[in-house]
């Protein structure tokens, strides 16, 4: 694969590389090594980010495959002094599972990093591995929310990829985003990859201040077409729908606050030129 750049009014053509050297202060540990990973699996990277979709449609998918597998984790440090645990069972903060039948590796990091140019170090070794020999994948998916500042029952999927898979993901029901910037963690794996020979996509769906659920519903379903799976939505929908009508009750309560301080304000100014 070969990608132009421009320099000094110059075009270079540069090669991508099939290697990819691993950071330094991040490895990936396997823990169950029995596990065959077959050559060119899909990867599902869910990053902790605004609206939460990362780790929301990881979830999903961890939850409901059949055959998840957890295999190892991903440790680095400069990851924050945070741990989790699940059902009274401690768990790494960023895990990885794998699904034989789908071919599939999942990501899961519940924590951000404390500095955003920490992720480059862990770009390289997540890149590293997948480009091994034990591993030989060939894409990676990451997802990114879309702020929007109100409520409504439409969250349409968008993509932004390398121009090899523009017209593989014009198949699906997704619209391409023109222009944008894409921030965070996903960020720089992405620029890693397009240095190397991994291909890699990011799906968009409109969030907002709080976890968005029906707009994981919506990727996912995007992902059960592309990728062949049957993950349900149903209970992301009625959890999305709960979490709205908390926000807009929490809004109507602040509205109503807003009002009556203005309201007693007024009525201080009004009775201020009695005194």
């Amino acid at each position: 694969m070969i990608n132009l750049y421009l320099k000094l009014n110059v075009v270079v053509l540069v090669k991508k590389e099939y290697v990819c050297p691993p950071g330094k202060n991040s490895k990936v540990v396997i823990v169950n090594v029995s596990t065959e990973i077959n050559a060119d699996s899909t990867v599902i990277m869910g990053f902790v980010g605004k609206g939460l979709l990362g780790p929301i449609i990881s979830s999903s998918l961890i939850e409901q495959l059949p055959d998840i597998k957890e295999i190892g984790f991903i440790t680095s440090e400069f990851l924050p002094p945070i741990s989790v645990f699940y059902e009274g069972k401690l768990k790494h903060p960023f895990r990885l599972y794998h699904s034989q039948k789908c071919n599939l590796i999942i990501g899961t990091c519940e924590t951000s990093f404390r500095n955003s140019s920490d992720y480059n170090d862990l770009a390289k070794t997540i890149c590293n591995w997948l480009l091994s020999e034990d591993v030989n994948a060939r894409e990676i998916v990451m997802f990114q929310g879309i702020p929007k500042k109100e409520l409504n029952n439409k969250y349409p999927v968008y993509y932004a990829a390398e121009e090899c898979m523009v017209e593989f993901l014009e198949n699906y029901d997704l619209q391409r985003v023109k222009k944008g910037i894409i921030l965070g963690p996903e960020a720089t794996i992405i620029n890693e990859v397009l240095t190397n020979k991994l291909k890699i996509y990011t799906l968009f769906t409109p969030i907002h201040k709080i976890p968005s659920f029906k707009g994981a519903a919506s990727v996912i379903r995007v992902l059960n077409e592309i990728y062949h799976l049957n993950i349900k939505t149903e209970n992301l929908i009625e959890k999305g729908k709960k979490n709205e009508a908390l926000m807009l009750e929490f809004a109507k309560i602040i509205e109503q606050k807003k009002k009556k301080r203005k309201f007693k304000e007024l009525s201080e100014e009004a009775y201020s030129i009695y005194r």
